[in-house]
Formats: C-alpha cells, sequence, structure tokens
C-alpha cells in the first residue's frame, strides 16, 4: 500500500465503526449473548390495523369504478337537487389546497363539494395497501416525497399555517 492514512481517515474510521456498533440492534446483542427472542404478539397483530392507517380499504373504489367503467349505479341512492360553487375530487393535499384558496376568494359564503374515495382525508400522502394473490403491496404515496418545512414556499407554509 503506497497511500498513506491520515489521523483524521483514521479517526472517521474509529468513528463509523464504533457507531455502527452503538447502532446495532438489541435483539442482535442479545442474540450473540445466547438469548432467544421470543414472539409476544398474536399471529394477527398488525399496528396499521389499530390505528385506522389502512390505505385504500375494501370498498373504497369499487363503487366508483362500477359507475365509471359498467355504468353500474349503487342499489340504493338518492339523486340531490344541489348546487355548488366547486366541486373538488379528491381530499388530498391539492385538493384541500383547491378547496380552502377557492373560499379564501370568494368568501365564507361558497358552498363548495369536496369528494373523496376515503372516509379521511390526507390523499396519498398516506400509507396504502394493497392485497392481491396473497400477497401485500405497500406504497407510501406522497410520504415518501414529503420536504422539510424549510423547503417549502411561503404560498405552501401559509396554507398549512391556515388549515392548521
Amino acid at each position: 500500500m503506497t497511500s498513506k492514512i491520515t489521523r483524521r481517515d483514521f479517526l472517521n474510521g474509529v468513528a463509523i465503526g464504533a457507531g455502527t456498533i452503538l447502532l446495532m440492534p438489541g435483539q442482535l446483542l442479545a442474540q450473540s449473548a445466547g438469548f432467544t427472542a421470543t414472539n409476544k404478539f398474536p399471529s394477527d397483530y398488525y399496528p396499521p390495523t389499530l390505528t385506522g392507517m389502512r390505505g385504500s380499504h375494501e370498498g373504497s373504489y369499487e363503487v366508483a369504478h362500477a359507475l365509471a367503467w359498467n355504468g353500474q349505479k349503487p342499489a340504493v341512492y338518492q339523486e340531490l337537487d344541489e348546487h355548488y360553487d366547486l366541486v373538488v375530487v379528491g381530499a388530498g393535499q391539492s385538493g384541500l389546497a383547491a378547496a380552502w384558496y377557492y373560499q379564501k376568494k370568494m368568501g365564507p359564503t361558497a358552498k363548495i363539494l369536496l369528494l373523496d374515495n376515503h372516509d379521511d382525508f390526507g390523499g396519498h400522502a398516506k400509507r396504502n395497501e394493497f392485497h392481491q394473490d396473497g400477497n401485500m403491496v405497500l406504497g407510501l404515496g406522497g410520504a415518501q416525497n414529503i420536504e422539510p418545512m424549510s423547503s417549502y414556499s411561503a404560498m405552501a407554509v401559509e396554507l398549512l399555517k391556515d388549515i392548521g
């Protein structure tokens, strides 16, 4: 070896090695000491189902797809004679922003309808699970692209402050 190792490179290498050891999961340390891990949770224990984080659950899209693709109306429905100033399809960040800025411009009497296929808002910036052929496909949606607030535009920061 013809290149010299500087003191700084050596100390950085030692720090990385020490940091790795300190961050090693406790279970691995326990196993190396001869302890075996036992699962204390039942086999059907799945935290997302306990918190309601379920993503696109059964029923969240079947009715709309049957109507749009096959013209099939739901078994029970009621035609309404209502009029709206704005109809927003999707209650994700963009849909909420559209409704908020419209109401801000048009005033509190603006009648706005938000349509979404889920019983809560947030759009694709939440966990989405799909089960097909016995396999789960997990998508983080827009949550994987969340940037630090320090890089948000002034308008985005204002929106978050306004809507809470």
